[in-house]
């Protein structure tokens, strides 16, 4: 349930300079960066709305238009850039991607942007030159509400040695640019609506969470997303496990698994219930959702929870099984050299 107290005028201004802050953010964060060999520029078209440095498009059902970029080779010697698109989703941060595919696209996407770009093969391009670069946008045949959003990632494409050198220093983003694409039919507003999906057992780099799914199933952002969570056992009154976070953002049709850490407690079995509020703007969702853990997922997760004390079974049986693998082969080899010695001694 939402409450809904918004004015629309200040909620499509809020959107667009957020939108504009974090797609123009990308690009910058690229420019800073050293051992850059290209330049890039976008080139907007007519269906351009607003002077923003990313493609805000408005086009009719069907309709095609060209987006350009400008490359500009600034080294001294010959480089291959390819130029990708991807679909904007929602990490586990709670922060948009817009130069990267999502593991699981939700399947509340009618029209995923990279479906609509068709964008070039790998280009080479000589030391210094310039080449601008079109790529062709295709509207949907039928019409749809909200805004359809992504990102154009492009990026040098480096030799073997330079893709290990990259590789061992961790500096593989720095090779790249990323510029939004936002695509729509009309500047028709639509109201934001949250979900909780489900709630579960899991692990968030090898530590032990409760991941809480929300899926944002309309065709809008959902901004300065705060999210407050609590969890206890069925039936009690203690709170086990908590998660507040506030400036959040949702992309258009996805979702994220919301985490809860257990801040280095061991999973239990047993029934539990979550209790979540969630906000963006004037608009607050609540749940409560029953879940439970098993004893065989809390026994496999607490195994592989890197920061528990105590007996890894697993590790211990490995360790023991080679023990006695160690012993089997010590004492078939002395078999085998005391069979020789009884051997040369009979002789």
């Amino acid at each position: 349930m939402f409450t809904k107290k918004f004015n629309q005028t200040m909620r499509r201004t809020s959107i667009l300079c957020f939108c504009c802050f974090l797609l123009l953010r990308v690009v910058v964060v690229a420019d800073e960066l050293s051992e850059l060999n290209f330049n890039i520029m976008p080139v907007l078209p007519d269906s351009q709305v607003g002077e923003f440095t990313y493609f805000n498009l408005e086009l009719e059902s069907g309709a095609q238009d060209s987006l350009g970029l400008i490359l500009n080779n600034t080294s001294t010697v010959s480089i291959d850039v390819q130029v990708s698109a991807h679909t904007a989703y929602t990490n586990v941060n709670g922060v948009v991607e817009y130069g990267k595919d999502a593991e699981e696209p939700n399947p509340t996407l009618t029209y995923p942007i990279t479906t609509l770009l068709d964008v070039p093969d790998i280009m080479t391009l000589a030391p210094g030159e310039t080449r601008e670069v079109a790529i062709l946008l295709t509207m949907p045949e039928e019409s749809f509400e909200g805004i359809l959003v992504g990102g154009l990632k492009i990026e040098e494409i480096l030799d073997d040695e330079a893709s290990l050198e990259a590789e061992a220093l961790a500096v593989e983003n720095k090779f790249s640019y990323v510029i939004g694409v936002v695509a729509r039919n009309s500047s028709e507003e639509v109201t934001p609506d949250l979900e909780l999906l489900e709630v579960f057992a899991d692990q968030l780099n090898y530590r032990n969470v409760i991941s809480a799914t929300i899926q944002n199933y309309t065709p809008t952002f959902v901004n300065q997303l705060e999210i407050e969570a609590q969890v206890r056992a069925l039936g009690e009154t203690e709170v086990l496990y908590e998660a507040n976070k506030s400036d959040m953002q949702m992309a258009p049709n996805s979702h994220f698994n919301y985490p809860i850490r257990l801040n280095g407690e061991r999973f239990r079995s047993g029934e539990y219930v979550l209790n979540m509020t969630a906000r963006s703007g004037d608009y607050e969702w609540s749940w409560e959702q029953t879940f439970t853990v098993d004893q065989e997922t809390a026994r496999r997760l607490n195994n592989e929870d890197v920061t528990l004390e105590g007996l890894n079974w697993w590790m211990i049986g490995t360790i023991g099984l080679g023990v006695v693998l160690t012993g089997v082969i010590a004492y078939l080899l002395y078999k085998q050299k005391k069979g020789k010695e009884e051997e040369r001694e009979d002789k």
